[in-house]
């Protein structure tokens, strides 16, 4: 583990400490602290969400019975998704996650994922709030906070308003939040579509170096690579094509934004005939249309698929937790009784989670 994720984490802890110990004076300020989370909520924005619900009713009303539908195919499509690769993972002899955790400055960039992350829960729980008042839900409050270190926001109903509401009407409310990521999600992907004539591929540019390896020590995190042994490529699959053809003990020329660096390849772990290098990669992209344009695209990039892939999660059949759950057990009850529904629910979470943990540690189907 590196220093400074030692530091972040040491950041974080500490943070979290300090909050817990100021919990009781914190509480009268309106701002709740219970172990790693933090929830500040008001009433200030609740008149927002009203004046929106008014001014674009009819727009509000077509949006939450399309949402049903949007839902529905979400929730199906992510069960599809996540059993098909469980049973692609199941045929492979070393399967590979699908999945990681979304942790900004971690597992994806700091301020693009942090961006992407703010974006999708303000458009998520506005989404809520917006629908339930076109369906005449009273909101009790509207809040912010923090989670670790992800930001949060959220909308609270009247929760016996809400259950005295029509199923329709809860559905509605509960298939809002995707359905808006959805939309969100559509939208800045046409935009990045938009602006993809204007990016292009410059080589690639080096994310990691395995220690013990022959790149270790000549090559470093952020140096930037354009030919080998003077092939010239533009991206990282071009660059693979070109590493394929050389074997372990073979010397080659790299051309780097830091001048020339010379490596002796070794064995690929995957296939011993092939030379191997090292480095965790990706294509690195550049543009001529000003240095603003490419952090417009990333964050683009991050708002799209953040929204399109978190609200897939959220609308696996998990109930009360996720709102797929929440709908799924609502369209039962609508034909069952509570107990039958109870049953099949507790199954479909079974399932789900199943389907999670595998994507996230496919390992355990070859420990099965």
């Amino acid at each position: 583990m590196s220093f400074n994720l030692y530091l972040i984490l040491f950041i974080i802890l500490g943070f979290w400490g300090i909050m817990n110990y100021f919990s009781a004076s914190l509480k009268d300020r309106g701002v709740e602290v219970v172990g790693f989370t933090l929830l500040w909520r008001t009433k200030k924005f609740m008149g927002v969400i009203d004046n929106l619900s008014k001014k674009f009713g009819k727009f509000w009303d077509y949006f939450a019975k399309f949402g049903i539908i949007a839902s529905l195919f979400g929730c199906g499509y992510i069960i599809y998704f996540l059993f098909n690769k469980t049973l692609e993972m199941a045929r492979a002899s070393d399967p590979q996650p699908v999945a990681t955790l979304v942790i900004p400055g971690v597992t994806i960039p700091l301020w693009y994922g942090l961006i992407g992350i703010v974006t999708l829960v303000i458009v998520h729980e506005f989404a809520h709030g917006i629908v339930a008042r076109r369906e005449n839900i009273p909101l009790k409050s509207v809040g912010a906070g923090v989670f670790i270190a992800l930001p949060l926001a959220f909308v609270e109903p009247e929760e016996e308003e809400m259950k005295k509401a029509s199923p329709w009407a809860r559905i509605k409310v509960y298939g809002a939040g995707s359905t808006a990521n959805f939309a969100l999600g559509l939208i800045t992907l046409l935009l990045l579509m938009s602006l993809n004539p204007m990016i292009t591929a410059d080589g690639i540019e080096i994310d990691s170096v395995q220690e013990e390896m022959p790149a270790y020590g000549v090559l470093e995190k952020g140096m930037i690579i354009y030919e080998a042994n003077g092939i010239e490529f533009k991206n990282a699959t071009e660059f693979s094509d070109i590493m394929s053809k050389f074997e372990p003990g073979d010397k080659i020329a790299l051309k780097t934004n830091k001048g020339v660096k010379e490596i002796i390849l070794t064995e690929n772990p995957e296939d011993p005939t092939r030379g191997y290098i090292g480095i965790y990669s990706m294509t690195h992209l550049t543009t001529k249309y000003g240095s603003f344009l490419l952090p417009v695209y990333f964050s683009l990039y991050w708002i799209s698929m953040l929204n399109i892939n978190i609200g897939l999660i959220n609308l696996l059949p998990i109930p009360p937790v996720l709102d797929g759950g929440k709908i799924v057990k609502e369209l039962m009850e609508m034909k069952v009784s509570k107990r039958v529904s109870k049953t099949i629910s507790a199954i479909l979470a079974v399932i789900s989670i199943s389907l999670v943990v595998i994507a996230f540690f496919p390992k355990i189907l070859v420990i099965l």
